[in-house]
């Protein structure tokens, strides 16, 4: 039984609920079905090149989740639903998208910035348009050739922090108001005139080119950085002007623009030395701000049998790593990229095992090299709709963007003490990307009221990218202790007083059927679920749209249906006053990283100076790049006892009967007996066959004050 979605075209408030068996629930076939139904794992046999699309059992096996009410989750120093890390958007509370093209029947009218973020309680992420717009209008500076005119900047900057502060239109008093929401915002220059090779600014002058030691390549646009960030925000809390960002990308996806598409390839060496002279220059002025980058547009750190890393990931952390207060990077997945056989669409994913892998290895090198794990930065992620974004708006491609940042998320809050900030890439209204009078850039929050099948009108409503955003709406509290018996069905929990939230996303491209199991003498009430999936009810696949439903249990001893790629939040209290117990999570990595797999040989980590848990629970992450067809399913020893390679890994198989990613890098997640682990610990894989590299090798570890719950 299916209950009627809210309008997202008014104020998504017509939720309509009743009792019902969950099992009717999202039926509907996923996007992704042409690959393929039930599968098993191709992990479990000699060969990657399954036949089925996704690693996991068929939808037919039953799951089986846990949540105690009374565990408080920590990682590491992450005790909470932290909304201002991930419920973010792409944009600033001044940019003049929430204001344009703004009448009286478009949401919010011209209050749409407040109507949003309040109602959804949203944070400002990043702007990468105001610094560039700015460098626009500032003459150079006569007694430096290729330099910023500081005076003009600081004079400049007080017009912009006095107008900020004293203007008295609504756009003022709107941006004032929410101005709490922006203390994390993340600001980042482009390529251009920023990269030094001769490209004018506005006012007609370039960047300086000398690279000296007392002013390496790159001290002129961080001078200039520096500026813009000393002069046009607010420097203290009784000063005048916006806040201040928190954090500055030195570029954003540099080497797409200067290496990978460039005619003349510059040097990746140059362009991390480049962040080195750019954040030396940028921390004279404000020492306050916190430095990152490379950005990386794609980082595939497999490619090439891992060539790409070394050459370009690794380096970066050579060079500049240390210089930088963080890492960032951009993921999204590939669900419609036209690079098959003569154009023929691919699926390559990177939520799933590959994301596990990417921030295992890269974690695992920082540690070795920093003796920390450097803070992560997802400044952009969810979905690129290739095939989708030459043409108008259709409901479809906003469901691809969305079921990816779902899936992300859920994979970035398992790791919270780590990621900085993670911001889906939600542009407002970005009619500065639009393409044609038809053709709009793709990812947006707002759509205007025409581009609907059926509809008329300039009326600017929300698109489907609202339906994120109503899933999570009122999410919050301290974070439980989870657990689920099928790694594809993503699970995560928070407690705000007596009402808890779990929050469930399915990876599989089938729907799953799963139970939720509480501690016992512990009674769920009062239970609520939102239900976000694929509708099935269109014309054509392009104008299927994500649906949010909302339903009442009664207990949880029903089978409840999640759809394919979908995402639930179940709310619900539970009559349970038993004290709380603390349980942290931790990650504890090998003394070595990247070790080439040869057939027949012993590959060995070393855990050193571990304090094993008395209560708890321990994965073993062993992370693999390898071509697909080669084994997946290693001998493993640990401690000299053998343990079974798994039949299953996260996500999809990255295969895809040939339609995926080209090759295999992804997480192996084997289960350690608790008892098995030691202060020192020897880990030695031996793989059957030749080819590729293991990664990384890392122990997830969970340290309780009691006995966890089990499935």
């Amino acid at each position: 039984m299916l209950i009627r979605p809210y309008n997202k075209r008014l104020h998504l408030s017509a939720l309509i609920a009743c009792s019902l068996t969950l099992a009717a629930c999202g039926s509907s076939d996923s996007d992704d079905t042409d690959n393929g139904g039930a599968s098993s794992s191709s992990s479990s046999s000699s060969s990657s090149s399954s036949s089925s699309s996704s690693s996991s059992s068929s939808s037919v096996s039953h799951t089986q989740v846990f949540v105690d009410p009374n565990s408080r989750l920590h990682i590491g120093d992450s005790t909470t639903f932290e909304r201002e890390k991930f419920i973010t958007l792409h944009a600033s509370h001044t940019e003049n998208d929430w204001w344009l093209g703004t009448n009286a029947e478009s949401v919010g009218g011209s209050a749409l910035m407040p109507e949003f973020v309040e109602t959804y309680d949203v944070y400002f992420g990043r702007d990468t348009g105001g610094m560039a717009w700015q460098l626009s209008q500032i003459a150079e500076d006569p007694a430096r050739p290729g330099y910023a005119s500081a005076a003009d900047a600081a004079q400049i900057g007080s017009e912009a922090n006095g107008w900020y502060d004293f203007r008295t239109d609504e756009q003022g008093l709107q941006m004032r108001a929410q101005e709490h929401r922006n203390s994390q915002m993340v600001v980042a220059a482009q390529q251009h005139p920023y990269w030094p090779d001769g490209t004018l600014t506005g006012q007609g002058w370039a960047f300086s080119q000398t690279d000296t030691a007392e002013a390496p390549f790159g001290t002129a646009t961080g001078d200039y950085m520096g500026l813009f960030l000393a002069n046009y925000f607010r420097q203290s809390e009784s000063a005048p002007g916006q806040p201040k960002p928190k954090y500055v990308e030195v570029m954003n996806e540099p080497l797409y623009d200067l290496v990978t598409a460039a005619e003349t390839p510059e040097d990746p060496a140059k362009i991390f030395a480049f962040h080195n002279a750019v954040a030396d220059a940028v921390r004279k002025l404000n020492p306050d701000v916190l430095l990152g980058g490379y950005t990386a547009a794609f980082p595939d750190f497999e490619k090439d049998d891992f060539q790409r890393w070394e050459e370009r990931d690794k380096l970066f952390m050579d060079i500049a790593g240390e210089n930088m207060d963080f890492i960032s990077l951009h993921f999204y997945d590939f669900p419609i990229f036209p690079g098959g056989d003569n154009g023929a669409l691919v699926k390559r994913y990177r939520k799933g095992s590959n994301l596990e892998a990417t921030f295992d290895m890269l974690n695992q090198y920082s540690v070795m090299t920093e003796g920390e794990v450097k803070p992560l930065m997802i400044s952009e992620y969810s979905a690129q709709t290739h095939a989708l974004d030459n043409g108008p708006w259709v409901p479809y491609r906003d469901w691809l963007i969305v079921k990816s940042a779902n899936a992300m998320m859920m994979q970035f809050m398992q790791r919270a003490d780590q990621i900085e900030m993670a911001i889906p890439f939600f542009t407002v209204k970005a009619e500065w990307g639009r393409k044609s009078a038809d053709i709009p850039y793709p990812s947006r929050l707002m759509r205007q009221q025409k581009e609907g099948e059926g509809e008329t009108g300039e009326q600017w409503v929300y698109a489907e990218l609202i339906d994120f955003f109503e899933l999570w709406k009122d999410v919050k509290g301290e974070r439980l202790y989870t657990a689920s018996s099928d790694r594809d069905l993503l699970v995560d929990a928070y407690a705000d007083g007596n009402t808890h939230y779990l929050a469930l996303t399915n990876l599989d491209f089938t729907e799953q059927a799963f139970s939720v199991n509480l501690p016992d003498n512990t009674q769920a009430e009062s239970i609520t679920v939102k239900h976000l999936y694929l509708g099935d009810e269109a014309t054509t696949q392009e104008q299927r749209a994500p649906q949010v439903e909302l339903s009442n249990l009664e207990s949880f001893t029903d089978t409840m249906v999640i759809a394919p790629e979908a995402s639930m939040v179940i709310s619900f209290t539970v009559n349970d006053s038993a004290a709380d117990y603390t349980v942290d999570k931790r990650f504890a990595y090998a003394d070595r990283y990247k070790q080439a797999i040869s057939g027949g040989e012993d590959i060995n980590f070393q855990f050193n100076g571990l304090t094993p848990p008395a209560n708890g629970k321990v994965t073993l992450r062993v992370s693999v790049g390898r071509d697909h067809g080669l084994s997946l399913a290693p001998s493993i020893l640990f401690n000299g006892q053998s343990l079974q390679a798994p039949e299953d890994i996260r996500g999809d198989d990255q295969y895809l009967d040939g339609k995926g990613r080209e090759s295999f890098f992804g997480t192996l997640e084997i289960a350690l007996p608790l008892g098995l682990l030691q202060a020192d610990n020897t880990l030695t894989l031996n793989f059957s066959d030749d080819g590729g590299h293991v990664s990384s090798a890392v122990l997830e570890l969970y340290e309780s004050e009691q006995a966890l719950g089990t499935l």
